[in-house]
């Protein structure tokens, strides 16, 4: 029986060459969490020459899937609620999704590992939902209140923690529930659905989600945590790149 791995770091790219702020990432990327495999996730048809000069001191693989998954935002949502797509990385307990408008501060992918939940992202606001997701959800919630729960607004997936196993059986037999989801977020649907199903799926509230990582309002989420980083954030220069500055090179 093969050995299973602890975690790999997956990296979707679909261009033949990186902007400045994802080379910046992508630097940031090897140099923090070197110490677990690095995947790329890429097109068939991708020309790697500027990633093979750029990485030519590091270790990676490359993983490719078909060119309609990365042709657009339809397309990779459909990739990462393909249980196809996770059958992949079953050698892995977890993989990180790690997006290049991502940036991690530190190497603390074990310890959210050994936490142990299905699906963890920075939280989102409720809104930002399809609007037949936040109706259902905020009746929800109002069920959840009579026994003291919250709705788990979590969370991003362009720096998500996911629990391969869990992924790939929840995608295969609830392919009806996926071709339902039609072309909202993938990661709006591990929300949803994870919410639906808890305690089967496993989500963080959205104070732990925080500590993992930080999209929307920076400024307030870091005086939450008490100014300490998170592990990660997502999406910096779209959210007041000017609290996120001092900590990115």
């Amino acid at each position: 029986m093969a050995q299973k791995h602890k975690v790999a770091v997956i990296i979707p790219i679909y261009k033949n060459s990186l902007d400045e702020d994802e080379i910046s990432s992508l630097k940031q990327a090897f140099k923090i969490l070197h110490q677990h495999p690095i995947i790329f996730i890429a097109p068939e048809c991708l020309d790697f020459s500027f990633y093979r000069q750029f990485c030519r001191n590091e270790a990676y693989s490359i993983y490719k899937f078909g060119d309609q998954y990365f042709s657009d935002i339809s397309g990779y949502n459909q990739l990462m609620l393909s249980p196809g797509f996770y059958k992949r990385f079953l050698d892995y307990e977890f993989i990180l999704i790690h997006q290049l408008d991502a940036y991690v501060f530190r190497d603390d992918l074990l310890y959210w590992c050994r936490e142990n939940y299905d699906f963890i992202g920075a939280p989102n606001e409720a809104h930002e939902n399809a609007t037949g997701q936040v109706q259902f959800l905020k009746g929800y919630a109002k069920i959840l209140k009579i026994f003291n729960q919250k709705i788990k607004n979590v969370g991003n997936g362009g720096l998500s923690l996911r629990k391969t196993r869990t992924c790939y059986w929840f995608l295969k037999i609830g392919r009806k529930l996926v071709k339902k989801w039609g072309p909202n977020n993938e990661d709006g649907f591990f929300r949803y659905w994870g919410n639906i199903f808890s305690p089967l799926i496993r989500l963080p509230s959205d104070e732990i989600a925080l500590k993992f990582s930080v999209e929307i309002e920076p400024a307030k989420s870091l005086r939450k945590l008490g100014d300490k980083l998170p592990f990660g954030c997502h999406a910096y220069k779209k959210y007041d790149w000017a609290t996120w500055q001092p900590f990115i090179k």
